[in-house]
């Protein structure tokens, strides 16, 4: 099975210097000039579809966690979003765009991308070949959990056991840091839902892309009449 981008996710509660959505030009805004259309068919990486992207994103900037990716890992989403607008029939070429969109987020989380990601170790042989450079680059940033959608290649039981590495659902690990703060996470996804303005997002459309892209239990989460007022 292909290997897709997974963000490397160090569970902490302490506020980025540099926040992306106001000091760096917003993702999603970036996302919308690149000309590419949000991805909501449920897939197998967290960096594509770009939905799931902008709510990680946006809950790392207001200081749930510290996001990390690799090169590689960079390599292989944008690689598969470029594929994907191939097929679909795309005749620009967005490379260009694509790749503004990725170094946004390397200004905005400048402590997120991992250097000098080690050679695979015996501890990840039980995963997938194609996936063990992300557990590698995870080992390197010492995360606490890799969050993908792709859980079956993971041998997450093993990753638990012998290298203390959660493997999580985007749609658990959304809903693991809401339930940190409720409230500052509802401000996150109002803050989200307020950058998207080419059409405006009501709180409906909020809810219907967390549906949509997988994250279930988030969009019930948002559908509460207690968070829906406060979008």
């Amino acid at each position: 099975m292909s290997s897709l981008t997974r963000p490397l996710c160090r569970l902490t509660a302490r506020r980025h210097s540099t926040n992306w959505s106001r000091k760096a030009k917003p993702l999603a805004d970036m996302t919308c000039e690149a000309g590419l259309r949000p991805f909501h068919r449920r897939a197998r990486r967290v960096l594509f579809p770009m939905f799931t992207r902008d709510v990680l994103l946006t809950l790392a900037d207001h200081g749930f966690f510290n996001p990390k990716w690799s090169a590689r890992i960079h390599a292989e989403w944008t690689g598969n979003l470029i594929s994907r607008l191939r097929t679909s029939g795309a005749t620009e070429d967005r490379s260009a765009r694509i790749d503004a969109v990725r170094r946004a987020m390397d200004r905005a989380f400048p402590d997120a991308l991992i250097r000098n990601v080690p050679p695979d170790s015996g501890d990840v042989l039980p995963v997938d070949p194609k996936d063990r450079h992300v557990v590698m680059a995870a080992v390197a940033a010492r995360a606490d959990a890799i969050v993908t959608f792709n859980l079956k290649d993971f041998a997450g039981d093993h990753l638990r056991c012998e290298l203390a590495i959660e493997v999580l659902h985007p749609d658990v690990f959304v809903r693991d840091l809401i339930d940190l703060n409720e409230k500052r996470a509802a401000g996150a996804f109002r803050e989200l839902r307020a950058r998207k303005r080419q059409p405006p997002w009501q709180a409906e459309e909020l809810i219907d892309r967390a549906r949509r892209a997988g994250l279930l239990e988030t969009a019930a989460w948002l559908e509460g009449e207690d968070v829906r007022r406060l979008l």
